[in-house]
């Protein structure tokens, strides 16, 4: 027994309004939410008082105490402890039943959870008044933290690195794994497979990961595209998206107060295609291909109208232009505001340069693809045992060839 109150940690919850509480000796990132019907924790005949515990990271409780006064000669209620879902205990009667006397000076301790539970992610503590008034002061959970848990992340068949926790429940943050020449990283999956084309459920590199034991993620990466998109170098009439080559950002959707936005470069965004219509004179009108809505401008914001836009192209080069007042104003994707504020597009006042805006064609969506063996071209999976056998999955079958034999697997 001594043992066991040695390893113990203990929270404390205090009431501080009818509306909130302050947490001491709790495990980080833990969620309280408390509320009073009346004030503060005064709970009367009707009223109910609920503390409510999220995110307690598997901990087992050990014990859990209400601090609580009563009238001079009356105070009654019933007290009910919720773990997981589950009502686990139950304390019916007055406060002089479970203390031995009235008090309403002095906070006494009422036990109404004294049997350990395993695996606890949340708790809820309802004080309900049955006879004015009962008074609570705080909670005392007793409790053991959940053991720290190590992750292994595995890229491929090799594994690429081990993360654990600085204590149970504190999490780990997920990294980025490299590219590699054929696929994309995307991110991390709880279960490993070959290659598929549903987008998995995936875990973003830079998010926190609460593991609830030790376990494995696999990288998840997407095919590149086979045909990278053509950038446009003779100026003729079509649809296609102007593109930073370097940021990979490009034109998105229609003006909104003078500014529009940039998104990251992706084939299956409709929002993202325009149709250009060129001039002999050098200029070109744009329209959202999607809405057919003009894109020009009104003085230097951008706004849904036909306008004519000077061009500067040259190579692979092309960047879109306009001259207000004598002075040059570029279709430009990252304009930078503030430190606090993201980038637009939008007109930049600045003459047509040498720059790494480009026209792409707009290539039709491909059926994406995703693996957690980036070792594997795509469409083609190798797979080498000790048993000298071969798989081969195409749609959803496997040929798999073992000591010359063929079979034919779904």
């Amino acid at each position: 027994m001594s043992l066991l109150l040695i390893l113990l940690s203990m929270m404390t919850w205090t009431v501080e309004s009818k509306n909130a509480v302050t947490g001491e000796g709790c495990p980080p990132g833990m969620g309280a939410q408390y509320s009073c019907t009346y004030q503060k924790g005064t709970v009367r005949a009707g009223d109910e008082a609920v503390l409510a515990l999220t995110h307690m990271q598997d901990m087992t409780v050990d014990r859990v105490e209400v601090y609580m006064r009563s009238n001079k000669s009356s105070g009654a209620g019933v007290i009910t402890i919720t773990i997981n879902g589950e009502e686990r205990a139950y304390k019916e009667g007055t406060f002089r039943d479970w203390t031995g006397a009235y008090d309403n000076s002095d906070y006494h301790s009422i036990a109404v959870l004294e049997e350990r539970f395993e695996g606890v992610q949340e708790l809820t503590i309802s004080v309900k008044g049955t006879t004015n008034s009962l008074y609570i002061e705080k909670y005392v959970i007793s409790y053991t933290p959940a053991q720290a848990k190590t992750v292994t992340l595995m890229a491929g068949n090799n594994i690429y690195g081990s993360l654990s926790e600085t204590q149970g429940g504190a999490g780990v943050i997920l990294p980025a794994a490299p590219d590699t020449a054929q696929w994309i990283f995307m991110g991390w999956s709880e279960t490993e497979f070959g290659e598929i084309h549903e987008t998995p459920v995936l875990l973003a590199s830079g998010s926190l990961f609460r593991p609830s034991e030790d376990c494995t993620l696999w990288a998840v990466y997407g095919g590149k595209e086979e045909n990278e998109a053509q950038v446009v170098t003779e100026l003729v009439n079509g649809k296609y998206r102007y593109v930073n080559r370097d940021s990979r950002k490009t034109l998105t959707g229609l003006p909104e107060n003078g500014k529009m936005q940039a998104g990251t470069l992706n084939p299956s965004d409709k929002d993202q295609e325009y149709t250009f219509t060129f001039t002999d004179n050098n200029t070109a009108y744009i329209t959202h291909t999607r809405t057919g809505q003009p894109i020009g401008r009104q003085g230097t914001g951008m706004a849904i109208q036909a306008s004519e836009w000077s061009v500067y192209h040259e190579g692979e080069e092309t960047l879109f232009y306009t001259t207000i007042g004598g002075k040059n104003y570029v279709l430009w994707l990252n304009i930078y505001v503030a430190k606090d504020q993201p980038t637009y597009a939008g007109l930049l006042q600045t003459d047509p340069m040498t720059s790494p805006m480009v026209l792409m064609i707009a290539q039709p969506e491909t059926e994406p693809v995703y693996t957690c063996h980036p070792e594997h071209p795509q469409g083609m999976e190798t797979i080498r045992t000790d048993g000298h056998e071969y798989r081969f999955p195409f749609g959803p079958y496997e040929l798999v060839i073992k000591n010359g034999q063929k079979q034919l697997r779904r």
